[in-house]
């Protein structure tokens, strides 16, 4: 499934975006926007995070900040953002959105394999409409 997709859902389910990013002084709107893709989803494999074509804008090795890119890609972090709260989706529904916990994590289910870093490994848009999440 497109990845556009997905978050149409979520905004479906709660009147919000999935994600808002915004640019600061150090970092732009996108380094923002992959900053909160890891705290909800986790750490970005290597080849995916390390294969893009501006893959360098925004990752940097192990401590290395934003100057000399000598040995670049040891690590996937973030060349401009240290800190990150790691927030699971289903995390954010119960206590962002106030869900129970089960809506949440049967929502978080649904939407978890739209999200996947690898293309080949998304849900495709047949097996969202047979998820349990669908079926009254």
């Amino acid at each position: 499934m497109d990845p556009r997709g997905w978050g149409g859902a979520f905004e479906l389910a709660t009147g919000d975006y999935l994600f808002e990013p915004h640019s600061g002084e150090e970092y732009s709107r996108d380094e923002d926007h992959i900053a909160h893709v890891i705290e909800l989803l986790g750490e970005i494999p290597r080849h995916v995070a390390l294969g893009g074509r501006y893959s360098r804008e925004f990752f940097n090795r192990r401590g290395e900040g934003a100057g000399p890119r000598k040995n670049w890609g040891v690590s996937r972090e973030l060349r401009h953002i240290r800190h990150l709260r790691p927030w699971g989706l289903r995390a954010v529904l119960q206590e962002k959105y106030e869900w129970p916990r089960g809506p949440a994590a049967a929502f978080a289910h649904f939407l978890r394999p739209m999200l996947a870093f690898e293309p080949a490994r998304r849900a495709t848009a047949r097996q969202c409409l047979q998820h349990p999440w669908l079926r009254p």
